[in-house]
């Protein structure tokens, strides 16, 4: 604020002047000028003084204004300090709600991953225990075995054979079981194998016998994969051997062989392999929201460039792309995250036993395509009709779309004829060579499933023939599911590599 220097001291000048003049004896002292001393000098005097007072008090009106001005600008700043203040407060409060959270959150991974670490290093120290101490029982146990096999009639060896590769099998799980590191574990016993292998390529009379076969057939170990989760084995021609080309079928599993491959290192390792991936499958295979009548857990062996390919579908989830780089780590499950008890072990072993075959493992999300469908039908009176149905997707599900009411949509498709279907041609925008379906003149009631993928049928259709009439159904069948792909080098591919 603007204090009145310039007020006061002119009233204050005025006040020693008028003492002054009250006292002639000390004006002559100081010596004023003589008009100042003259009496009607006075009201100049006061209207000077009041000509400064309003100067003055002009300059204070000025300051007022700046400093109510001034005081408007801290009190607004003063305002949004207060507001950051509170801003600040609630994302604070938020912020530690979303630590807490994040702290509960990490506890409870924490808590499970201590706890599966305490399960898997309590497991593996009773398995070290068990093979340590089972040594003994062991030897007993496969002497009986082969001593039995030896005396017994012919018809019951395979018998005892079995119980001894049984057997075989379980002291190999307790080795792995034992072991540090998986992968590299079952690659040293590759490497083993592969040094017995060339020596019995280069020298075959020199070479001395391995204390273990060093190749196996890689049919035969989905073959022993299989026999203990199979319900039909025969429908699969478990119980026979197995050609170099053929498909089996039962309620379960669809086996489509293209090929076989000889493999080296233990037979076992592969068979366990084999197992979890097949056993993850089945699980999700047989579950209400993915199980169709239609389309079984399908498993694909074949050869390519001397690798064994092998490929396993089934009707599960879709694997999110978060969880592509987890599903293959030790204590991580899918089922836990969907509500369902895993453990977290079964692709843990798929992956670190591929990698220890030097081989490589890899997925796709299988997924329901739009398509247009032709058929031509074919009836006993010699008449042909044409019929076009669309498969469209509806939240992912495939719908029937009849191509002339393109509003109607339906799970399925129905037509009646009047005279009995002989056969049927269907041609597909997906699939440019056409399928016949014929000698059905004879056949009251036959399901035919769509043959351009035998990996995965996309439709069905139901033919149902009476004497003078005959009813078709066409029926898009739901695909959806998550396909594994192995490639898994062979024996002759890693001799010519070393040639």
């Amino acid at each position: 604020m603007h204090y009145p220097w310039l007020s006061l001291l002119a009233a204050l000048l005025l006040l020693a002047w008028q003492y002054l003049l009250l006292h002639p004896e000390l004006s002559r002292l100081v010596q004023l000028p003589p008009a100042l001393m003259q009496p009607d000098s006075l009201p100049i005097a006061a209207a000077l003084l009041l000509l400064i007072a309003a100067f003055d008090f002009r300059l204070f009106l000025k300051a007022q204004q700046r400093f109510r001005e001034q005081l408007g600008r801290y009190r607004q700043q003063i305002d949004e300090l207060l507001d950051s203040r509170r801003e600040l407060g609630t994302r604070a409060r938020t912020y530690s709600d979303h630590a807490d959270k994040l702290k509960m959150f990490i506890s409870e991974r924490l808590l499970e991953y201590i706890e599966y670490d305490e399960k898997f290093l309590h497991f593996k120290n009773i398995a070290s225990e068990v093979r340590h101490n089972g040594v003994i029982s062991y030897d007993k146990a496969q002497t009986a075995l082969k001593l039995a096999q030896r005396q017994c009639e012919e018809g019951e060896q395979q018998t005892y054979r079995d119980a001894a590769d049984a057997l075989l099998y379980l002291w190999d799980l307790l080795d792995l079981s034992t072991t540090d590191n998986i992968s590299l574990y079952v690659a040293n016993r590759v490497y083993d194998c592969e040094e017995h292998y060339f020596q019995a390529q280069l020298n075959p009379s020199e070479a001395e016998p391995a204390p273990l076969k060093p190749t196996f057939e890689m049919s035969q170990a989905l073959r022993r994969a299989l026999l203990p989760i199979v319900t039909d084995a025969d429908a699969l021609g478990l119980n026979s051997r197995w050609p170099e080309s053929g498909e089996y079928a039962d309620q379960q599993f669809k086996i489509l062989l293209r090929g076989d491959c000889e493999m080296l290192g233990n037979v076992n390792h592969m068979v366990l392999l084999i197992e979890n991936l097949l056993n993850n499958a089945l699980f999700y295979a047989q579950r209400k929201t993915s199980s169709q009548r239609h389309n079984r857990v399908v498993i694909e062996l074949a050869q390519d460039d001397g690798n064994a390919l092998l490929r396993v579908y089934n009707r599960g989830p879709h694997i999110d792309g978060d969880e592509k780089d987890k599903i293959y780590q030790l204590g991580f499950s899918s089922r836990r995250v969907r509500e369902h008890h895993g453990k977290g072990l079964g692709l843990y072993f798929v992956h670190e036993i591929t990698r220890g075959f030097e081989g490589d493992i890899d997925f796709d999300n299988i997924v329901n395509r739009a398509d247009q469908v032709s058929l031509s039908i074919k009836l006993t009176n010699g008449e042909l009709l044409q019929q076009q149905v669309g498969i469209d997707i509806i939240d992912g599900k495939p719908v029937c779309e009849l191509v002339e009411d393109g509003a109607k949509v339906s799970k399925r498709q129905e037509w009646s004829y009047d005279a009995p279907i002989a056969s049927i041609e269907v041609s597909s925008a997906e699939v440019g060579q056409p399928q016949v379906i014929a000698g059905l003149a004879d056949i009251d009631a036959s399901s035919h499933l769509d043959g351009s993928d035998p990996m995965r049928a996309r439709w069905l259709l139901d033919v149902r023939n009476r004497k003078r009439s005959a009813r078709l159904v066409f029926m898009p069948l739901d695909v959806r599911g998550v396909e594994f792909l192995l490639r898994l080098p062979g024996a002759h591919s890693r001799l010519d590599s070393e040639e």
